[in-house]
């Protein structure tokens, strides 16, 4: 099908060369009377288009959209007959803004070739309420009926394309919440994937998590807790948040460690840390997980060693500083020897008596 601007109305791009102006058989009137049945075919669809709005999910409903797109097909194919004027702008631009209304109705909607169809509207350059639909029906095209999961480069373009309609026609409530909505939805997208500072992120680990352990935030980017049966470390992300499917490796071995982590955003290369642990670990009892959204990689080592006289880590990785944390087994002898002092004091003071005691003596 060929439009009146030479070009197929799904192409996406301008012609090569503006339209050239043609002459119907029968001189001025023939011309008038084409543009006469354009007017109409254009009313027509109009009025189907109408009538599939309102009876969605019926089968007439489904009828009256193909009408509309067939009717507003067929006055395209004539336009392209017409000589180039103010009124055949017009209407190609009309017509394909139309077009466009119409694939974004049916079932399943046809995105790419709304969006065609708009593109071309837009490409004779309307002005006023004529543009603001074109631009409305490219962006709802370019969103897809707000379809979650879109990146933030189309979200933006669909932002350009409201706005853009906006200033075209001012004070359209419907524009204006479009764009509010989509500034809404860019501020959560940049929300979701913005990373915090690290001490902010392990703010959010449980302190219970961390006991017995230390901070090597800097300059070996992890804190660390222990209980008497595990070891937990934390990584908090760093400029960019973390995905298995990202270069993330956890290498962990019987009595080593080896973690690898993919560059942050604008650095050329990631980093790692690696090398022998403090004590031995079972590997196959041992895990690590993301958390926090990719905020936070969370290794967790299975103590081979429970013995309450050894199971107590000084530190992760044998190089790095070591924890001034007691032992669980020096906290209890700590905690006993408390209790008892607690007990010894109590029982050294003496006893006052009571008032009515001594005065039923005398």
């Amino acid at each position: 099908l060929k439009s009146w601007l030479g070009f197929p109305w799904h192409s996406v791009g301008p012609p090569s060369e503006p339209p050239k102006a043609m002459t119907a058989p029968g001189g001025a009137d023939a011309t008038s009377a084409s543009a006469e049945k354009v007017e109409l075919l254009k009313e027509k669809g109009n009025e189907a288009f109408r009538k599939a709005q309102m009876l969605k999910k019926t089968t007439a409903g489904k009828q009256y959209l193909h009408e509309a797109r067939c009717t507003y097909i067929e006055a395209i194919q004539l336009l392209g007959k017409l000589p180039a004027d103010d009124r055949s702008l017009t209407l190609v631009c009309t017509l394909h803004s139309n077009l466009a209304a119409v694939h974004l109705q049916e079932k399943p909607p046809r995105w790419e070739l709304a969006k065609a169809a708009a593109e071309i509207a837009l490409s004779v350059e309307p002005t006023g309420k004529l543009r603001a639909k074109a631009l409305y029906r490219r962006a709802q095209a370019t969103l897809e009926d707000g379809r979650e999961g879109l990146r933030e480069p189309i979200l933006r373009a669909a932002l350009s394309d409201f706005s853009a309609a906006l200033e075209a026609e001012p004070h359209n409530s419907q524009l204006e919440e479009e764009v509010a909505r989509l500034h809404r939805r860019l501020k959560n997208l940049e929300e979701a994937t913005s990373v915090p500072e690290a001490s902010s992120i392990v703010a959010r680990i449980p302190s219970a998590s961390l006991d017995r352990g230390g901070c090597c935030l800097d300059p070996h980017g992890y804190v660390w807790g222990q209980t008497e049966a595990n070891v937990q470390i934390y990584l908090p992300a760093r400029g960019v948040r973390w995905a298995r499917n990202t270069g993330l490796t956890c290498e962990i071995r019987s009595r080593s460690l080896r973690i690898s982590v993919p560059s942050a955003a604008g650095s050329s290369e990631g980093w790692e840390l690696q090398g022998p642990l403090h004590k031995a670990v079972r590997p196959d009892d041992c895990s690590w997980q993301l958390e926090d959204d990719g905020l936070l990689l969370h290794v967790e080592l299975a103590k081979l060693d429970k013995n309450p006289e050894n199971e107590h880590w000084l530190c992760v990785w044998t190089a790095h500083a070591q924890t001034k944390a007691p032992s669980a087994e020096e906290r209890r002898n700590i905690q006993q020897q408390a209790k008892a002092a607690n007990r010894a004091e109590s029982e050294d003071k003496p006893k006052a008596e009571h008032p009515k005691a001594a005065e039923t003596l005398r």
